[in-house]
């Protein structure tokens, strides 16, 4: 299909897409690229990647403030007031800056644009299709920015072909009559191109390009490239309700997971990585919790290429300089900073550098992390080591710790006018220890893609296994998977004994049934014979196994001792961990130690105890609630049989034994009770990124029962329980067209 490239001179006019300069944020310059024409159709491409930036900061704003992880302050404004409260009369469209729905139909017609004019009859000399990398990036933007209308407006009008000009626009909004997609329907909309554009990913890999930025690094280009693969698989999930979408959502976060790096790049996913994780203890003499991290846990400050040790997937870039490109501050402000822009000029080239400098001010905080995500947090057993060195010390759990991560929402000194001090929280997330992220908002990083993929696996009937990305991990370890045809004990057996006659006795209950009823047909007399006759008839007894417990042996060695029977020997595609991606990259485990159990004790040491000869990998739960090593993982307070057995006598009124969960009777409760623990681990990993409300949509949507929705909202305001019982406040109005 040729085209001719001056059209996108014209589309570029009407839809106002910048046509990037050389000293642009989102610039390709010469250097960065082998492509000696076409540069109109290059240009374009990087005008769609400028428009993003116009809905980047709305994804972490919508999603967050319709949550129940943040609360406002006395300094809110009314249209973030409005959000907040779900107040669809004064939250209308253009009514702030982050109500405009015209901005996501901008990209989306910039893309249509650009999948129906670009020239795909080019090559590079190469025989490598010119632009094709590129326009299977188009495709995954569209789809993510339709997801977030979908999400946020409900039913939306849906087009993929471009709107040419001003006429067909206005159109558009005051006379048009286009079809609709809705979460429902927006996967079976989109797959076809999809599925083809993620063929182009797999076979040629990202667009080769290096920096965003201009002298200085912003971040690697891979960053702003959405996988094809997760794309699908929000999708899907999004979808929901039946199992067959659960299914296909698993199946593309695995393909993601299980990639591969060729010659020519693709996604790398493999196993979460385990050098992130927050720690906490209280010095002696002290009552307040002292948080910490390791040093590796600030994937907002990876700028470089993705790889599979890194946590950051996919960002919309910032820019430290307004002349460069736009500097996303909106989330920072709400969250209580001032930025000011630093820029310097040095050298005899007149070399340009510019940053960002945060300062927290109390007086304009109007978001802050809600009593939800503190109770949250504080209901999280922190499991440690206890005793003066490794060969004493024993596991136990600190009760006055919670989950660590909540650092991240961490004390700031505040200076007051009047010179006087006091402390004040601010959610620093997105700009570790108060430094400006040009990463951030992230879009998708590694413990988000294994959380969803976890999701994922829940709906679809996997339970046991979406547990174990919560407690475990999941990795290429034959040491880590029970065995399904010896580690799982026999459930239910016949026994048999035919006698002399040929007349056979049997018995589902024991040997012991089986030779009692041979013995009382004997009538022997002496007890010495019938001792000897007894012990003969038992030695003879044959046992066939009708059927298997759907749980292993407790003494069996795997570290997914808890897997369910059903699913590990089902085999299913998406779980099959044979790829090398999924070997853990970290093989030691620190264990902390401290002198006593008493109220006030003293901080010993972080001490390094294990090394493990295997790959491994860790749970996302660990990264907050301790890291310890695998012997003890079958007695933590976070294991299988009781966290489902906690949540379903909370949250479903029901009591369970581990025979229960495993029965089969209780598969509905039980998947429910995993699903609860996912969601909580997505608040508690991902709080103020931007998911929260759209995780609780898809898991309320699944059930069919918007109340799971109402009472997670009316944690912070209680007014918002019977308000969100109705679907239709979910959403805000679109403008009229």
């Amino acid at each position: 299909m040729k085209k001719k490239s001056v059209i996108f001179i014209l589309v570029a006019c009407c839809l106002s897409v910048s046509i990037v300069s050389c000293e642009d944020m989102l610039t390709a310059s010469s250097d960065r690229h082998s492509y000696k024409v076409g540069q109109d159709t290059l240009y374009s491409y990087w005008g769609i990647l400028r428009s993003l930036q116009n809905v980047a900061e709305r994804y972490v704003i919508l999603g967050e403030c319709r949550g129940e992880l943040v609360s406002g302050t006395a300094y809110l404004s009314d249209s973030i007031q409005a959000i907040l409260n779900f107040d669809m009369d004064n939250a209308t469209d253009g009514s702030c800056r982050y109500l405009k729905a015209s901005d996501y139909y901008h990209v989306i017609n910039s893309c249509n644009a650009y999948l129906a004019l670009y020239d795909s009859t080019l090559t590079t000399g190469t025989s490598e299709p010119y632009m094709e990398k590129e326009a299977a990036q188009v495709q995954a933007i569209r789809a993510w920015v339709y997801l977030q209308l979908v999400q946020v407006y409900g039913e939306v009008p849906f087009y993929k072909k471009p709107l040419l000009s001003t006429d067909e626009i206005d159109n558009f909004w005051n006379k048009g009559n286009y079809p609709t997609v809705t979460v429902e329907n927006l996967a079976d909309s989109l797959v076809e191109e999809l599925e083809a554009a993620e063929v182009i990913e797999q076979t040629y890999g990202y667009p080769q390009y290096d920096e965003y930025g201009y002298t200085s690094t912003v971040c690697h280009s891979s960053k702003a490239m959405i996988p094809l693969n997760l794309i699908l698989g929000d999708l899907y999930l999004a979808k929901g309700r039946e199992k067959a979408n659960y299914e296909r959502a698993a199946q593309y976060y695995y393909n993601y997971l299980s990639a591969d790096q060729g010659t020519s790049y693709v996604p790398a996913g493999g196993a979460l990585p385990t050098g992130y994780f927050c720690y906490g203890f209280r010095l002696e003499g002290t009552t307040e919790t002292t948080y910490s991290n390791y040093s590796s846990y600030v994937p907002w400050t990876e700028t470089g290429e993705q790889s599979t040790t890194e946590e950051s997937i996919t960002a919309i870039p910032s820019s430290t300089n307004k002349l460069w490109g736009t500097v996303l501050r909106g989330v920072n402000e709400l969250y209580g900073y001032d930025s000011e822009i630093n820029v310097r000029t040095s050298g005899d080239d007149g070399t340009t550098s510019a940053s960002v400098t945060l300062t927290a001010q109390y007086n304009k905080k109007q978001l802050a992390a809600s009593d939800a995500y503190y109770d949250l947090c504080d209901n999280q057993k922190y499991e440690l080591y206890i005793g003066p060195d490794y060969s004493s010390a024993e596991l136990t759990y600190d009760p006055n710790v919670g989950d660590t991560r909540q650092y991240w929402v961490q004390n700031v000194m505040q200076e007051y006018s009047n010179g006087l001090r006091s402390m004040e929280k601010f959610i620093t997330k997105q700009n570790p220890n108060g430094q400006f992220t040009t990463v951030f908002p992230m879009i998708y990083r590694k413990s988000m893609v294994w959380l969803r993929y976890a999701e994922a696996l829940c709906g679809a009937g996997y339970p046991s296994y979406a547990f174990a990305i919560l407690k475990d991990g999941l990795c290429n370890n034959s040491g880590w998977y029970p065995n399904v045809n010896s580690d799982y004990p026999a459930d239910k057996c016949e026994y048999s004994y035919t006698d002399a006659d040929g007349i056979t006795y049997t018995s589902d209950k024991s040997k012991d049934d089986v030779v009692e009823k041979v013995m009382s047909k004997l009538n022997i007399t002496d007890e010495d014979e019938y001792e000897a006759k007894q012990a003969e008839i038992s030695r003879a007894v044959q046992t066939e196994v009708l059927s298997y417990a759907n749980y292993p042996d407790e003494n069996t060695s795997a570290v997914l001792s808890y897997l369910d029977r059903r699913e590990v020997s089902k085999g299913s595609s998406f779980l099959n961990f044979g790829y090398t991606n999924f070997n853990g990259n970290f093989s030691t485990v620190y264990v902390l130690l401290r002198t006593s159990l008493s109220e006030e004790f003293s901080w010993t040491s972080t001490s390094t105890v294990e090394s493990l000869d295997e790959d491994y990998t860790d749970g996302i739960h660990s990264r907050g609630c301790g890291y310890v090593k695998y012997i003890d993982r079958p007695i933590r307070a976070f294991n299988y049989v009781d966290m489902v057995t906690k949540k379903a006598a909370e949250n479903y009124n029901t009591t369970l034994t581990k025979e229960d969960i495993y029965s089969g009777e209780y598969d509905d409760i039980v998947q429910k009770c995993v699903e609860d623990l996912i969601v909580d681990e997505e608040a508690l990993e991902l709080a103020f990124e931007g998911t929260r409300f759209f995780d609780l949509m898809r898991v309320a949507r699944r059930r069919g029962d918007p109340s799971y929705l109402a009472n997670k909202l009316a944690l912070r305001n209680s007014s918002l329980a019977t308000k969100l019982l109705d679907m239709n406040n979910w959403y805000f109005p679109l403008p009229q067209y």
